[in-house]
């Protein structure tokens, strides 16, 4: 083979090289695509929702179970179940399903190529109104995307739909909801920052901001167990939900509980100080009371006894009254005999003479007499 040959072939293999790589290119983007199609579809009429995720529908009068596709909403716990944080805002999650398709709403459902759900359900995007229920779901809050997507292109469409949820603090994202993760925490970063700035002025007040706080710990390490509980990268609820916020929240509580412990050390030192300011101002005015009370006997003892001795004078001033009142009545009657034994006695007084006899003349008779003469 000539040079010249050897020269002519080579660009006709490049050529085939280059065409058997773009053809092989071009098959595996297909087959990518191809993975993420919806390769099926329906319509059909709700007949009831079940829980956040499933609801059966009526499909060329068939009922048929359908499960929301991609996602995961926080279920009812069973009979005799303690609930979880896998449980958080179940009712919550239903009710929203339920608002959104209402019996008899006609819905469109999309299944993708492996739509065989849990408990002999079907996976399917649900499109009402012109939006994807699943979609709605997510961005309330009250439902996750699931690590793994039967539909690909649809997994960052959920994705995104987290990231609102996550944002707006909506459903389980909500501190304002006890038992989501946020909402466990909350109370204590809550307390924490709502500590009035001024230090308190008694024990008693030292001793209320005292509880509050530590009621905050309490809850703050009720919240830590609970992360303990979480795998970031598991496939339960919680882990789905809040996986990707398990370090800012440690972050956030950790932080808390450390002010909260040096708030506590301040508190209880501020009390102690209280205390002893109290129990020494309690025990002067004890002293000062017990010395006013002293000194209230004092004045008593003093009273009483100057009334005893207005009470003596006066007796003894009233016996030397009467006594010199006896005395003047002794005089007096002393005086009253020695009159009386100083005056003569009188012969006969007109009511001692007797009577004159019936023999006797009276004048009258004596002038009758004469006038007989």
């Amino acid at each position: 083979m000539t040079e010249q040959q050897t020269a002519r072939r080579f660009p006709v293999l490049a050529i085939i090289a280059f065409v058997l790589v773009a053809a092989l290119l071009l098959t595996l983007a297909i087959l990518s695509t191809i993975k993420g199609v919806r390769t099926a579809a329906a319509d059909a009429n709700v007949v009831r929702v079940q829980d956040g995720q499933t609801l059966v529908v009526n499909r060329d009068g068939t009922e048929e179970t359908v499960t929301l596709a991609g996602v995961m909403a926080p279920l009812p716990a069973g009979e005799g179940q303690d609930p979880t944080v896998d449980h958080c805002l179940a009712e919550q999650s239903m009710a929203n399903l339920a608002g959104l398709l209402e019996p008899g709403d006609t819905v469109r459902l999309e299944y993708p190529e492996e739509s065989d759900g849990p408990d002999g359900s079907r996976l399917a995007l649900v499109h009402h109104g012109g939006r994807v229920t699943n979609t709605q779901q997510v961005e309330a809050g009250l439902a996750v995307p699931l690590r793994e997507q039967s539909l690909e292109q649809f997994g960052s469409e959920l994705r995104e739909a987290q990231e609102t949820a996550r944002t707006e603090e909506a459903g389980l994202y909500s501190p304002a909801q006890s038992c989501t993760l946020a909402g466990q925490i909350a109370p204590a970063v809550t307390v924490l920052q709502d500590l009035p700035e001024e230090r308190p002025e008694s024990a008693e007040a030292a001793d209320a901001q005292i509880e509050a706080v530590e009621t905050a710990v309490e809850q703050g390490i009720t919240a830590e167990k609970v992360f303990a509980t979480i795998d970031p990268e598991g496939g339960s609820l919680a882990s789905l939900a809040w996986g990707q916020d398990l370090p800012r929240l440690q972050e956030r509580l950790d932080g808390a509980l450390s002010s909260a412990q040096s708030e506590l050390d301040s508190l209880k030192s501020t009390r102690n100080v209280l205390l002893t300011r109290e129990r020494e101002e309690k025990a002067r005015q004890e002293e000062e009371a017990r010395q006013a009370e002293l000194e209230r006997q004092r004045q008593e003892a003093a009273r009483q006894a100057e009334a005893q001795r207005q009470r003596e004078q006066a007796a003894r001033a009233e016996a030397e009254r009467r006594a010199a009142e006896d005395r003047r009545r002794a005089e007096e009657s002393a005086k009253a005999e020695e009159s009386e034994s100083a005056t003569p006695t009188p012969s006969a007084t007109p009511s001692s003479s007797p009577p004159p006899s019936s023999e006797s003349a009276s004048p009258e008779d004596s002038d009758s007499t004469g006038d007989d003469d």
